[in-house]
C-alpha cells in the first residue's frame, strides 16, 4: 500500500522570511513507517510548486495530514482532495486531535491520531490494509454510528533513543536549503528536535497536552548521531534545536557541546531556554559558546507579574536581564519573546511590556498577541469569547477573542506599535534587524535589501 504524507502550505509571511523547514514530525512517522515495510512519499505543500488542487493523490491508499491551527485550512483542502482520489485521509498534528469531533463530522478525515505518531501511524496502516479492528489500535479517534470514538489512550515514548532518526531522504534538502533563512545571511539551517514533552504549565502553550508533562530527552550520543549526518551528508553547519526548552538538563547540554568542540566541527545553533535556567548553569552556557551556540531564544513575556501570574510564569525582570547579560559576555545574540493581551492586561500594562523590551534591548525582540489554540487550557476559557473560528488567523498576528479591556483595533494597533518603536529607536535596532531579517529574508534580497542597508548607514 502506498502513503503519502502531506504537510499544508505556511502563511506568506513565514515564507517571506524564509522560516521554513523540513517537517520534522511527518519525517519521523516516515521514517518508522518505512521500517514498517510501507512505501512512503512525502509531500510538503510548503515548499513545493504543486498545490492540493494540482497534485494527483491517486494510486495512495492512506494520506496523512499533519497540522497546527494556523495551517488546519490548507490540511482541510489536502483532504478534500485527497477523498476525491479515493485515498483514507489521517490527520495528526498539533490541532487536530483536540477538534476531533468537529473535524470528523465535517468529513474532513477517516482516522485522527490524538498524541505521538511514531507507533500508531504504522498499526493503523496495518489495520487499514489487513482489515483489521480499528478499535483495537491505541492513540486514535474515528467516527461509529455518527459518534466520534476514542480508543485507549497511547503510552508517550519513553526512549526516544529507540526511534529511528527523521526520514531526511524523503524530502528534497536542498529545495529547503535554496528557499529557507540562511543563518547569519551565510549558512543553510536545519532544525533537530531533541526531547518532547514540558514540565512547566504555561497557560498559552499547547506542548504539556500534546506530548504530556513528563519531559523526555533523547541522550546526547543520540543527538550527536544526527548533528554528524547533517554535518556529514547533507552538508548543514547551522543548526536550529526546537524544542520548548533545550537546557532543562545541564548536564546533557554540556555533555552534547562538549561532543561537538571535541570532533572540531565549524557548526553555528541556536536554542531555547529560560533566563532561570541559564542563571544557575553558567558553566552550561559557556560551553555551549565553545561549542557554536550563536543565538538563544528567551521567554520575557510581559512586565506585569499579575500576567505572568496568569500565565504561570515566575520570571522576573531582574533574572531576565542577568541571563541577557550572561549570553552577552559569551558573544550570543539574545531573541526575546513577549506576548500582548494577556486577560489582566490593559492598554497601560501593554506599553509597560514594550517599554521592558525596549529596556532588556536583546537583538531581536518577537511579539505576538495571546492566542488561545485548541487542547490549552486558555481554550477552554475563552471559547465562549472567541470573536470566531477562523483558524489561519490564529497566528499570534490577530486578536481571536473578545478582551474585557482591550478592543480588537486597540490591540492591533498595539502590537504595531511594538514592532514599529523597537525597530526605530536607533541606529542599533535597525542595524539588528537588518542582520537578522533582511540578510536573510527571500523578500527582502536584491535592491530592496541595498536601498534599506543604505538608510541603516544613515542613521
Amino acid at each position: 500500500m502506498k502513503v503519502l504524507l502531506t504537510n499544508p502550505k505556511t502563511s506568506s509571511m513565514f515564507l517571506s522570511f524564509g522560516l521554513i523547514f523540513p517537517p520534522l514530525g511527518l519525517l519521523y512517522i516516515g521514517a518508522t513507517a518505512e521500517s514498517a515495510g510501507y512505501d512512503i512519499t512525502v509531500q510538503d505543500f510548503a515548499i513545493s510548486d504543486q498545490t492540493p488542487l494540482t497534485f494527483d493523490f491517486s494510486g495512495y491508499g492512506v494520506v496523512g495530514i499533519t497540522s497546527d491551527t494556523r495551517r488546519f485550512p490548507g490540511a482541510v483542502e489536502i483532504a478534500k482532495n485527497a477523498m476525491r482520489a479515493g485515498a483514507k485521509v489521517v490527520m495528526g498534528g498539533a490541532h487536530p486531535g483536540f477538534i476531533a469531533e468537529e473535524i470528523l463530522l465535517a468529513g474532513h478525515a477517516d482516522y485522527i491520531i490524538k498524541g505521538e505518531g511514531d507507533e500508531t501511524f504504522p498499526e493503523l496502516l496495518d489495520a487499514i490494509r489487513d482489515g483489521g479492528d480499528i478499535s483495537k489500535v491505541k492513540g486514535i479517534i474515528y467516527l461509529q454510528d455518527g459518534k466520534a470514538v476514542k480508543t485507549e489512550a497511547r503510552p508517550l515514548i519513553t526512549d526516544l533513543d529507540s526511534l529511528p532518526l527523521p526520514a531526511r531522504h524523503l524530502v528534497d534538502i536542498e529545495a529547503y536549503k535554496k528557499a529557507a533563512v540562511k543563518y547569519g545571511g551565510v549558512r543553510p539551517i536545519t532544525i533537530v528536535s531533541t526531547s518532547r514533552g514540558c514540565p512547566y504549565e504555561c497557560t498559552f502553550c499547547l506542548t504539556p497536552q500534546l506530548s504530556g508533562r513528563m519531559w523526555r530527552a533523547r541522550s546526547a550520543k543520540s543527538v550527536m548521531l544526527e548533528i554528524e549526518e547533517l554535518y556529514y551528508k547533507y552538508g548543514y553547519r547551522a543548526i536550529g534545536f526546537c524544542d520548548d526548552n533545550f537546557t532543562i538538563d545541564s548536564k546533557r547540554v554540556i555533555e552534547l557541546s562538549r561532543m561537538i568542540t571535541e570532533r572540531g566541527m565549524d557548526l553555528w545553533w541556536w536554542c531555547l531556554s529560560s533566563p532561570n535556567i541559564l542563571l544557575k548553569n553558567e558553566d552550561m552556557v559557556k560551553e555551549m559558546a565553545k561549542a557554536g551556540a550563536k543565538t538563544v531564544y528567551i521567554g520575557v513575556e510581559s512586565a506585569s507579574p499579575d500576567t505572568l501570574k496568569e500565565f504561570n510564569k515566575s520570571i522576573k525582570e531582574d533574572t531576565a536581564f542577568q541571563a541577557i547579560q550572561l549570553l552577552r559576555r559569551n558573544n550570543m545574540q539574545v531573541f526575546g519573546s513577549y506576548i500582548l493581551g494577556g486577560l489582566s492586561d490593559d492598554f497601560g500594562t501593554i506599553l509597560k511590556t514594550i517599554k521592558l523590551a525596549k529596556t532588556l534591548d536583546t537583538d531581536v525582540a518577537q511579539f505576538s498577541i495571546l492566542t488561545p489554540y485548541p487542547g490549552t487550557g486558555l481554550y477552554n476559557t475563552l471559547e465562549p469569547r472567541l470573536r470566531h473560528k477562523k483558524w489561519d488567523k490564529f497566528d499570534g498576528m490577530h486578536l481571536v477573542f473578545k478582551h474585557k479591556k482591550v478592543s480588537y483595533f486597540t490591540m492591533q494597533m498595539l502590537l504595531l506599535w511594538a514592532y514599529t518603536s523597537y525597530y526605530t529607536r536607533g541606529g542599533k535596532a535597525i542595524k539588528n534587524f537588518l542582520k537578522v531579517f533582511i540578510k536573510n529574508a527571500p523578500i527582502l534580497k536584491g535592491r530592496q535589501k541595498r536601498k534599506v542597508e543604505s538608510v541603516a548607514k544613515e542613521t
